[in-house]
């Protein structure tokens, strides 16, 4: 099981979630993120989705349960990379992807109440540490949010073939090629002058 913190580096948490296959791009070498429950919970932890009391209460619920949701998890981050690697894209989105989506948007909806909180009106989750899937109802609303706003427009793709994270691009001039300069950018210039001085006579 992996056991190294999550490379939250895409600027939002439901590019996190469709980055958590790496090396998607290159079937020899790609790398599931999210194999268990576990890891899962462990993500949403980190991305501060849910807290360690709730992430504590979901690792309790049971094997099928868990594995069932860790199915949904696997199939709902492959339409979340669908809908925004086409939206960076500016190509159409599959209209089955977003039909997903609301799925799960809609199973949100329906477990949240406006309650009121020691005289402060907020939302309220109802139940939320008995359902498995809890845990993608809280990424499929972050997700609506980030494509019905204005930061849609920033959403990139990291220029390494094999990688292809996505990403907010926050930079001033809008030019950020890459899901991480430490990572994919080293590799790439790393790369570059490799084959600049392989092909140098000698």
């Amino acid at each position: 099981m992996n056991s190294k913190p999550f490379q939250l580096i895409a600027g939002h948490v439901a590019l996190d979630f469709a980055n958590t296959l790496d090396n998607r791009f290159s079937p020899a070498s790609s790398d599931e993120l999210l194999p268990t429950y576990g890891e899962l919970l462990r993500f949403c932890r980190e991305s501060r989705l849910i807290g360690p009391g709730e992430e504590h209460r979901l690792a309790r619920l049971s094997e099928g349960a868990q594995k069932a949701a860790v199915a949904a998890a696997h199939e709902f981050r492959e339409a979340l990379e669908r809908i925004f690697a086409a939206t960076a894209r500016k190509e159409p989105i599959d209209p089955g992807d977003l039909d997903l989506l609301n799925n799960q948007i809609h199973r949100a909806t329906n477990h949240r109440d406006v309650s009121d909180v020691r005289g402060t009106l907020r939302w309220q989750w109802d139940e939320r540490g008995k359902d498995a899937f809890a845990p993608l109802w809280r990424i499929a609303l972050e997700a609506g949010e980030l494509l019905t706003s204005d930061n849609l427009r920033h959403v990139r793709e990291c220029g390494a073939p094999t990688c292809r994270w996505l990403f907010l691009d926050s930079s001033k001039n809008q030019r950020r090629r890459w899901c991480d300069m430490k990572l994919c950018g080293n590799r790439s210039k790393a790369r570059r002058y490799y084959e600049a001085h392989a092909t140098r006579p000698r």
